[in-house]
């Protein structure tokens, strides 16, 4: 479950491979998209916002109370315990209304399709994102680590040369 920062990511980084692994992994049911993510993206003017806003790809991708209608009650339950601020232990953390998005953030969409989807994880790089997922014992990974699932990062091979000595 996306938040739109980690989808811009992944378009900025990997371009049209990465619309096509992000069609390829949302075809098989594997990825899904908040409605508020999903409104946030179709504002754009490049591929992603074109690949988002397209009517085949989100009725696989889009997540919302139709989908969800669990999202009714979760959505306001998890912004009163994290919209503001984020108690862990005894330290307090901005919540995920201390953002340029303010209040109309969507990060508790987010968790909230994460969490009621069976096998759900998240994936922002937000650190009130994960501090929240923690928290609700939701998992959580970042933008990069779903490029590595999706096969758009290949991890580096160490050659060694035995026979030279440092």
């Amino acid at each position: 479950v996306c938040d739109a920062d980690c989808l811009i990511n992944l378009h900025r980084h990997f371009g049209k491979d990465a619309i096509k692994a992000l069609r390829d992994r949302g075809k098989k049911g594997g990825l899904k998209v908040p409605e508020g993510v999903i409104r946030d993206l179709i504002r754009g003017t490049d591929k992603l916002a074109r690949f988002v806003r397209e009517r085949e790809e989100r009725q696989y991708l889009e997540m919302g109370a139709r989908q969800l209608p669990q999202l009714h009650t979760e959505i306001p339950r998890l912004e009163r315990l994290y919209g503001e601020t984020i108690r862990v232990g005894t330290q307090e953390h901005a919540g995920f209304w201390n953002s340029k998005a303010g209040r109309k953030a969507v990060d508790a969409q987010v968790i909230a399709v994460a969490k009621l989807l069976k096998g759900g994880v998240a994936v922002s790089d937000d650190g009130a994102v994960k501090l929240a997922c923690a928290l609700e014992g939701v998992p959580c990974i970042g933008w990069a680590e779903f490029a590595r699932q999706l096969g758009l990062i290949k991890p580096k091979q160490l050659h060694l040369d035995l026979g030279r000595t440092a």
